[in-house]
């Protein structure tokens, strides 16, 4: 998150230099980018948070490259917590009553294609986007009773430990405003899909804050 903050003051602190140096006579040096920060909350099976940052480059007027990257803190599905209370419920008869904690974070990384719909009012920007790319889950689970944590004596399998890495389909719209001719707020849905052994369905919803350069 903090190299994401860096890159979006050094991309304002890069366009504000070129800018000063362009010639006064001549035409305004035009934005051909962004970077922003992401906010965001994550649902679907459970609700958790996002964070992250996204930058893209204008191919054309109305199509931008971009990629997007982030963490979102839990995208548990509801096999996770079914096999996580099923070993709760063994581990009962053997040591007493057993709780358990479920998570599953999801760190990724896409790259895509995003077409902005031209309207009169050059200040807004509806858009919607389309990407792949890679996505690194985790499973979280831990078991407790009375006494304190026993995840360390209790034998977790496949399908409630260990990391698995897998491709990740991105589908987004948006709506961009301008703030000023540099500042933007970029008011977004995303839908992931992680193509792991589980299968996870992310719903992301959220604002940027960033800068055009």
């Amino acid at each position: 998150m903090r190299f994401v903050i860096a890159t979006v003051l050094a991309f304002a602190a890069l366009r504000s230099t070129v800018r000063a140096q362009a010639p006064a006579a001549g035409a305004p040096t035009p934005d051909v980018g962004y970077a922003e920060v992401v906010a965001q909350s994550a649902f679907g099976n459970v609700t958790s948070q996002s964070f992250g940052g996204e930058i893209g480059y204008a191919l054309r007027p109305g199509f931008e490259v971009f990629v997007d990257a982030g963490y979102v803190r839990d995208a548990s599905p509801a096999s996770l917590g079914t096999a996580a209370q099923a070993l709760a419920s063994g581990l009962t008869t053997i040591v007493g009553p057993t709780t358990y904690q479920v998570k599953e974070p999801v760190t990724f990384g896409v790259a895509g294609l995003k077409y902005i719909f031209p309207l009169n009012n050059s200040r807004i920007g509806p858009y919607v986007s389309a990407g792949g790319g890679v996505a690194r889950a985790k499973k979280d689970v831990s078991f407790s009773t009375p006494s304190g944590d026993i995840s360390q004596f209790a034998t977790l399998g496949t399908d409630l430990s260990g990391t698995e890495t897998a491709g990740m389909l991105s589908l987004g719209v948006g709506v961009g405003l301008s703030l000023s001719h540099a500042l933007i707020v970029d008011l977004q849905y995303r839908y992931g899909r992680v193509f792991t052994s589980d299968g996870l369905n992310i719903n992301r919803a959220g604002v940027g804050f960033g800068v055009r350069f």
